[in-house]
Protein backbone atom coordinates (compact mmCIF):
# COMPACT_ATOMS: atom_id res chain seq x y z
CA UNK A 1 0.00 0.00 0.00
CA UNK A 2 1.41 3.87 -1.02
CA UNK A 3 0.73 6.84 0.59
CA UNK A 4 -2.20 7.16 -2.02
CA UNK A 5 -4.90 4.44 -1.24
CA UNK A 6 -8.17 3.15 -2.95
CA UNK A 7 -11.25 3.79 -0.69
CA UNK A 8 -14.68 2.47 -0.36
CA UNK A 9 -17.58 4.06 1.52
CA UNK A 10 -20.94 1.63 2.06
CA UNK A 11 -23.51 1.73 3.88
CA UNK A 12 -26.65 4.31 4.61
CA UNK A 13 -27.58 7.82 3.77
CA UNK A 14 -24.77 9.04 6.14
CA UNK A 15 -21.96 7.53 4.45
CA UNK A 16 -24.40 9.20 1.07
CA UNK A 17 -24.58 12.25 2.27
CA UNK A 18 -20.80 13.74 2.26
CA UNK A 19 -18.70 13.93 -0.43
CA UNK A 20 -15.56 11.60 0.98
CA UNK A 21 -13.56 12.15 -2.42
CA UNK A 22 -13.30 16.31 -1.76
CA UNK A 23 -12.77 15.73 1.82
CA UNK A 24 -10.04 13.00 1.03
CA UNK A 25 -8.51 14.34 -2.42
CA UNK A 26 -5.15 12.48 -1.57
CA UNK A 27 -7.23 9.43 -2.05
CA UNK A 28 -9.23 7.70 -5.09
CA UNK A 29 -12.78 7.39 -3.05
CA UNK A 30 -15.90 5.33 -4.09
CA UNK A 31 -18.76 6.41 -2.43
CA UNK A 32 -21.65 3.37 -2.42
CA UNK A 33 -23.63 5.35 0.28
CA UNK A 34 -27.48 4.54 -0.71
CA UNK A 35 -30.43 6.68 1.55
CA UNK A 36 -32.53 4.23 3.34
CA UNK A 37 -29.61 1.14 3.22
CA UNK A 38 -30.29 -1.45 6.15
CA UNK A 39 -28.24 -4.36 6.83
CA UNK A 40 -29.91 -6.60 4.63
CA UNK A 41 -29.88 -4.19 2.09
CA UNK A 42 -26.29 -3.74 2.14
CA UNK A 43 -25.80 -7.70 2.21
CA UNK A 44 -27.84 -7.96 -0.63
CA UNK A 45 -26.07 -5.28 -2.73
CA UNK A 46 -22.97 -7.05 -2.12
CA UNK A 47 -22.29 -9.39 -5.25
CA UNK A 48 -22.98 -6.62 -7.16
CA UNK A 49 -20.04 -4.22 -5.35
CA UNK A 50 -17.88 -7.26 -5.23
CA UNK A 51 -18.41 -7.33 -9.01
CA UNK A 52 -17.83 -4.03 -10.03
CA UNK A 53 -15.34 -2.80 -7.11
CA UNK A 54 -11.93 -3.68 -7.33
CA UNK A 55 -10.41 -4.80 -4.17
CA UNK A 56 -9.77 -1.61 -1.98
CA UNK A 57 -6.83 -0.91 0.28
CA UNK A 58 -9.57 0.38 3.04
CA UNK A 59 -13.10 -0.49 3.11
CA UNK A 60 -15.32 1.23 5.88
CA UNK A 61 -18.96 0.10 6.87
CA UNK A 62 -21.41 2.13 8.67
CA UNK A 63 -25.28 0.52 8.93
CA UNK A 64 -27.80 -0.20 10.89
CA UNK A 65 -29.88 2.95 11.90
CA UNK A 66 -32.21 2.58 9.32
CA UNK A 67 -33.55 -1.27 10.41
CA UNK A 68 -33.26 0.25 14.32
CA UNK A 69 -36.17 2.62 12.79
CA UNK A 70 -38.13 -0.08 11.98
CA UNK A 71 -37.62 -1.65 15.34
CA UNK A 72 -35.34 -4.03 13.82
CA UNK A 73 -32.93 -5.31 16.32
CA UNK A 74 -31.44 -8.07 15.35
CA UNK A 75 -29.13 -7.94 12.59
CA UNK A 76 -25.84 -8.77 14.03
CA UNK A 77 -26.04 -12.30 12.24
CA UNK A 78 -26.74 -10.52 8.81
CA UNK A 79 -24.11 -8.21 9.38
CA UNK A 80 -21.71 -11.31 10.42
CA UNK A 81 -22.63 -12.62 7.23
CA UNK A 82 -22.28 -9.66 5.13
CA UNK A 83 -18.64 -8.99 6.53
CA UNK A 84 -17.88 -12.84 5.83
CA UNK A 85 -18.41 -12.41 2.14
CA UNK A 86 -16.62 -9.32 2.07
CA UNK A 87 -13.81 -10.48 3.69
CA UNK A 88 -13.94 -14.00 1.46
CA UNK A 89 -13.99 -11.54 -1.57
CA UNK A 90 -11.53 -8.56 -0.71
CA UNK A 91 -8.74 -11.06 1.37
CA UNK A 92 -6.03 -8.34 1.13
CA UNK A 93 -8.74 -5.30 2.20
CA UNK A 94 -8.78 -3.75 5.60
CA UNK A 95 -12.10 -3.55 6.22
CA UNK A 96 -13.69 -1.21 8.76
CA UNK A 97 -16.57 -1.80 10.47
CA UNK A 98 -17.64 2.11 12.21
CA UNK A 99 -20.34 2.19 14.93
CA UNK A 100 -23.64 3.17 14.47
CA UNK A 101 -24.40 6.89 15.57
CA UNK A 102 -26.72 8.03 18.23
CA UNK A 103 -30.00 9.69 17.28
CA UNK A 104 -32.41 11.58 18.95
CA UNK A 105 -35.30 10.11 18.08
CA UNK A 106 -36.33 6.58 16.83
CA UNK A 107 -34.51 4.28 19.41
CA UNK A 108 -32.45 3.95 22.48
CA UNK A 109 -29.09 5.36 22.42
CA UNK A 110 -28.45 2.00 25.12
CA UNK A 111 -29.74 0.01 22.49
CA UNK A 112 -27.20 1.03 19.97
CA UNK A 113 -24.09 1.03 22.45
CA UNK A 114 -25.12 -2.43 23.10
CA UNK A 115 -24.96 -3.29 19.01
CA UNK A 116 -21.99 -1.71 18.72
CA UNK A 117 -20.28 -3.47 21.61
CA UNK A 118 -21.85 -6.85 19.70
CA UNK A 119 -20.31 -5.22 16.21
CA UNK A 120 -16.62 -4.67 18.11
CA UNK A 121 -16.81 -8.09 19.10
CA UNK A 122 -17.61 -9.74 15.90
CA UNK A 123 -14.69 -7.39 14.11
CA UNK A 124 -12.20 -9.14 16.41
CA UNK A 125 -13.90 -12.53 16.05
CA UNK A 126 -13.05 -12.07 12.17
CA UNK A 127 -9.91 -10.10 12.23
CA UNK A 128 -11.34 -6.70 11.05
CA UNK A 129 -10.89 -3.45 12.34
CA UNK A 130 -13.47 -1.65 14.41
CA UNK A 131 -13.44 2.60 14.51
CA UNK A 132 -15.81 3.77 17.19
CA UNK A 133 -17.40 7.09 16.33
CA UNK A 134 -20.54 7.17 18.49
CA UNK A 135 -18.45 8.00 21.77
CA UNK A 136 -17.29 11.17 20.13
CA UNK A 137 -21.11 12.02 19.41
CA UNK A 138 -22.29 11.80 23.01
CA UNK A 139 -21.66 14.16 25.89
CA UNK A 140 -19.96 13.09 29.17
CA UNK A 141 -23.89 12.18 30.09
CA UNK A 142 -24.53 9.88 27.47
CA UNK A 143 -26.83 12.28 25.12
CA UNK A 144 -25.95 12.83 21.74
CA UNK A 145 -24.60 16.34 20.94
CA UNK A 146 -27.07 17.61 19.19
CA UNK A 147 -24.70 20.69 17.18
CA UNK A 148 -23.63 17.33 15.49
CA UNK A 149 -27.31 16.53 13.98
CA UNK A 150 -29.33 17.84 11.97
CA UNK A 151 -32.85 18.58 12.89
CA UNK A 152 -34.44 15.06 12.31
CA UNK A 153 -32.39 13.74 15.00
CA UNK A 154 -30.54 11.23 13.12
CA UNK A 155 -27.98 13.06 9.78
CA UNK A 156 -25.39 15.04 10.38
CA UNK A 157 -24.65 18.58 10.23
CA UNK A 158 -21.41 20.07 8.73
CA UNK A 159 -19.75 19.69 12.54
CA UNK A 160 -20.72 15.88 12.67
CA UNK A 161 -19.12 15.17 9.40
CA UNK A 162 -16.01 17.75 10.66
CA UNK A 163 -15.69 15.02 13.54
CA UNK A 164 -16.47 11.90 11.78
CA UNK A 165 -14.58 12.58 9.21
CA UNK A 166 -11.48 13.30 11.57
CA UNK A 167 -12.02 10.18 12.92
CA UNK A 168 -11.44 8.60 9.76
CA UNK A 169 -8.68 10.70 8.98
CA UNK A 170 -6.61 9.79 12.17
CA UNK A 171 -7.61 6.14 11.20
CA UNK A 172 -6.23 6.25 7.36
CA UNK A 173 -2.89 8.36 9.05
CA UNK A 174 -1.74 5.57 11.50
CA UNK A 175 -2.24 3.06 8.50
CA UNK A 176 0.24 4.90 6.63
CA UNK A 177 2.34 5.38 9.24
CA UNK A 178 2.22 1.92 10.29
CA UNK A 179 2.97 1.23 6.76
CA UNK A 180 5.77 3.56 6.22
CA UNK A 181 7.62 1.99 9.36
CA UNK A 182 7.48 -1.28 7.51
CA UNK A 183 8.33 -0.88 4.57
CA UNK A 184 11.53 1.39 6.16
CA UNK A 185 12.48 -1.63 8.48
CA UNK A 186 12.15 -3.95 5.34
CA UNK A 187 14.30 -1.68 3.15
CA UNK A 188 17.14 -1.64 6.26
CA UNK A 189 17.21 -5.75 5.65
Amino acid sequence: MNDAMNIIFMGDSLIEYFDWQQRFPEHQVLNLGLSGETVQGLSGRVRRIIGTASAPDVLFIMSGINNLAMDDFKILEEYERFLKSLRTAFPSTIIVVQSILPVTMWTDNKKIEEINRELKGITKKLKLSFLDVYSHFVDAAGSPKTEYLLEDGVHLSDKGYEVWSKKVEDFLGHLLRKNSSSRSSSSKE
